[in-house]
Parts: structure tokens; C-alpha cells; sequence
């Protein structure tokens, strides 16, 4: 008699709620997949859920070492926090209001490091949660002479000198004062975004007014979303869901 094997299939084509073993992490962007995978704890064998949550996607103000920043939600969604006292780890958008801990991975590559390093947020450094923020859009007018609307998450990412001289987010720019633009945080993606906004570095911006948003500002893809007995919530790509292979428990 034959003996039967367990399914083997992508992590995004698993069933919900199910307990899973993962077999194999496959190469993608080299190895740096596999090694932030390995430094949460998640190797070949090692049994996870997948999750069929609602995505919780708002920009959140937390403390660091630089004081209080905006973090926008994707941002938050690749940063990965060891909560204080406990064994539970989570991205910093699932962290509750007052709730403390030490940034233990951030899963995105060297823009996002390099904006969350500008922030005062790395590897092993203290923060705090302090609350979400609402979907907000920013009027905003560049150069004196284009005016565009920006989303809270673009706002934040948005790096330059205020009036006073002082350094940090357009988020915190206020109104009818000049803003002068020295950098976007995260990689080129999040440039050519903002520079089809028309905002790029030694631009001048001027912050209107602050409305409602019009619609709901969502991340680009569906998260898939899974735990590790370990304490570990993760959010991943559909990209970097289809290289972890997994099979029924």
C-alpha cells in the first residue's frame, strides 16, 4: 500500500484557519526572505495559522527615540514589535493604545529602514504606542502654483524643513506655513508616487486644509495574515506568501 502524502501548496492558496506546516521558504530577492523569516522564528517545520482578519490599515502616531512620528500603515504593517512583558511579537498596527515594547524586525528593504532609522525607529530601540490616526486628506500647494490632495500616509512620508527651520514630516506642517522638501522616506516606489503628486526634494509646499478623506486609503494588495504558536502576528505580501510552502498539519 502507497502511503499518502500531505498536499504541498503556497502559503496564499492555503485554506483559512487552519493549522499549517511550512516545508519550504523559497529564494525571493535572494535570501532575504528566508533570513527575516528565520529571525522571527519561522523555518522550515515550524506550524503557523493563516488568519482571515479585516486588515487594520490606519497611520499611527507612536513615541521613539526621536519623540512622537507618524508612521504610515504600510510602513507599520513590516515592522515587527516584541511587546514588553509578554511573548507576543506583532506588527506595530495591531499594538494597542498605551502599549510598550522594542522594534525586534522590520521587514521591508533599505528605504524603509533608512525612513524608519530618520524616525528614531530601529532594531531593538523603544516605542510606545500613542493612538491611530483617521483617513485625513491633506490640501496642499506646491510651488505656489499645483495644488494636490494628499493622503495622512503620504503626508508623513514626506520629509523636509519647517518655517522655523526644524526638521521633520509634512504631517506635522501647519497651515498656511512653508514647507520645504528634503526628502520622501522608503524606497523608489514611494518617490515615483509622491513625485507624480509633483513633491520631490527642494520642492515648497504649503499645507491649505485638512478634510475628510473622500475614500478610504487602502494598502495596493490583500495582506495574507498569519501566527506562529510562538506569539508571532505577521502580514505578508501575496508575493512573499506565494514562496512559503506549506502543507496541512
Amino acid at each position: 500500500m502507497t502511503e499518502s502524502h500531505p498536499q504541498h501548496y503556497p502559503l496564499i492558496d492555503a485554506p483559512i484557519n487552519a493549522s499549517l506546516k511550512i516545508v519550504e521558504i523559497t529564494a525571493l530577492d535572494g535570501s532575504i526572505l528566508k533570513e527575516w523569516l528565520a529571525h522571527l522564528g519561522l523555518f522550515a517545520g515550524t506550524v503557523i495559522m493563516r488568519h482571515d482578519d479585516e486588515l487594520h490599515y490606519h497611520p499611527l502616531r507612536v513615541r521613539g527615540e526621536n519623540g512622537d512620528v507618524v508612521i504610515p500603515a504600510g510602513f507599520g504593517l513590516k515592522t515587527i514589535v516584541h511587546i514588553d512583558n509578554s511573548d507576543i511579537r506583532k506588527p506595530i498596527t495591531e499594538m494597542e493604545k498605551g502599549e510598550i515594547g522594542h522594534i525586534e524586525s522590520i521587514g521591508g528593504g533599505k528605504g524603509l529602514q533608512k525612513a524608519l532609522e530618520k524616525l528614531g525607529l530601529t532594531v531593538d530601540s523603544k516605542v510606545t504606542f500613542l493612538h491611530d490616526l483617521p483617513h485625513m486628506d491633506y490640501v496642499t500647494v506646491i510651488d505656489r502654483n499645483h495644488r494636490t490632495r494628499l493622503s495622512e500616509g503620504e503626508a508623513a512620508k514626506i520629509w523636509g524643513k519647517y518655517q522655523d527651520g526644524r526638521e521633520g514630516q509634512f504631517y506635522f506642517s501647519r497651515k498656511g506655513e512653508k514647507f520645504t522638501v528634503t526628502d520622501v522616506l522608503g524606497g523608489p516606489r514611494a518617490k515615483k508616487h509622491l513625485e507624480a503628486h509633483g513633491v520631490k526634494a527642494r520642492n515648497t509646499m504649503v499645507m491649505e486644509t485638512v478634510e475628510q478623506a473622500q475614500t478610504l486609503h487602502k494598502p495596493d494588495a490583500d495582506h495574507v495574515i498569519i501566527s506562529s504558536t510562538g506569539g508571532l502576528r505577521l502580514y505578508l505580501t501575496p508575493e512573499r506568501a506565494e514562496r512559503i510552502i506549506v502543507c496541512g498539519e
